[in-house]
């Protein structure tokens, strides 16, 4: 891979056709750079990089079949050739960095948000390009120079301002909790919500843990707000809306003793119920924070999880919503909720959004139902 006088021979590998195509006409338009191939998932990754050689795979973390870095594994034991690797921001860690690295990676580039249903690589179209002729130049040789710089280089991008980091903490947050049927439901409440939800909306679904990545992104391509899967350390800002990962009981932690400033976090206390994500503690741990307004929603769904919750937040002077029985799937959680007298309205699945918009925003809204006798008039 000289400078000057050889072409750089490049394989692009994505599972989405579009953004085959758009990194093939970004790429592939640069002087000096023939696009050997392109690849939907890691076999037939494989299968090109055998037949026609590359200097480059272009790789999207999220390649279909990729779980535990397996593309990256079987190029760098089958067919080894550097690699420039595509994720999101929140995908980012040291252990995942230093294990890439010794596989073969020699650069990152952080994927855009989606614009409606794919990946707005255009509006980065400069830095891949610069992260690709960049392999021309890179000591390659030497993992602890590519791991040093790589490092360095990460830190600056997640320390990177996100669109709402200028904005202080959440002062409202939002938590829904679902399981039977709750996908389509928390769905329809993410896709009707404002884009300026001053808010932080916290999901808990009773989903496994190798769903909930896919999930978060699917809720992306149908809101403004950005849908991210939660992970350690991730801050609460308005206008962002964070999926428990499945299989792990996510809450909320103060920062530095600030409990107004509140970051996720993990925990292995065991829940009275086994359902995980426990809705239960999620609720438990965001009501006992100093954030200034808590709101929890229970959705659709079999057994007693977020009842619990619910009396938690209702007990710090928070209000509860729980779906009515008419649009839920299974009326089972949310009527535990009511039942316990921990639930201040009872709404249809098409009217929670609205609810949540005009409360957030301060406006004159009702908070009671039959039995409640709370009225909020303002922020």
């Amino acid at each position: 891979m000289e400078e000057n006088g050889k072409m750089l021979r490049v394989l692009i590998a994505d599972g989405s056709s579009y953004s085959r195509i758009v990194l093939q006409d970004i790429i592939g338009t640069a002087a000096g750079v023939h696009i050997t191939g392109l690849a939907s998932d890691v076999n037939e990754l494989l299968e090109k990089l055998k037949i026609a050689k590359a200097d480059l795979v272009v790789l999207d973390h999220d390649l279909p079949e990729n779980k535990d870095l397996l593309a990256l594994k079987r190029i760098f034991s089958e067919a080894p050739v550097p690699v420039l690797l595509l994720l999101q921001q929140q995908e980012l860690n040291l252990e995942l960095l230093k294990q890439a690295v010794e596989l073969g990676v020699y650069g990152v580039v952080l994927k855009p948000g989606r614009s409606r249903f794919y990946t707005s690589y255009r509006s980065i179209a400069q830095d891949v390009l610069q992260k690709v002729m960049a392999v021309r130049s890179s000591n390659l040789n030497d993992p602890q120079l590519r791991y040093d710089a790589m490092h360095q280089e990460v830190a600056l991008l997640r320390d990177t301002p996100d669109p709402d980091t200028s904005m202080d903490s959440a002062n409202t947050v939002v938590i829904i909790g679902a399981s039977t049927g709750g996908t389509k439901a928390v769905e329809s409440i993410i896709r009707q919500l404002s884009p300026n939800l001053n808010a932080t909306v916290l999901v808990a679904l009773h989903l496994p843990h190798n769903f909930t990545r896919a999930y978060a992104e699917r809720l992306q391509t149908q809101t403004s707000l950005r849908v991210v899967e939660g992970r350690k350390g991730l801050k609460l800002k308005p206008r962002k809306v964070i999926v428990a990962p499945g299989g792990k009981n996510m809450v909320v932690q103060s920062v530095m003793g600030n409990k107004k400033n509140l970051t996720i976090d993990f925990t292995e206390e065991v829940p009275v119920l086994f359902d995980q994500p426990s809705i239960d503690l999620l609720m438990k741990s965001v009501a006992q924070s100093a954030v200034k307004q808590v709101v929890g929603v229970i959705l659709t769904g079999m057994g007693k999880d977020g009842t619990a919750g619910a009396a938690f937040i209702k007990a710090r002077g928070g209000i509860v919503v729980a779906q009515d029985e008419e649009t839920s799937a299974i009326f089972g959680m949310a009527k535990s909720a009511i039942d316990s007298g921990y639930i201040n309205k009872v709404l249809p699945l098409h009217e929670i959004a609205d609810f949540l918009n005009k409360y957030v925003a301060g406006q004159q809204v009702s908070t009671t139902d039959s039995n409640y006798e709370i009225e909020r008039t303002g922020v």
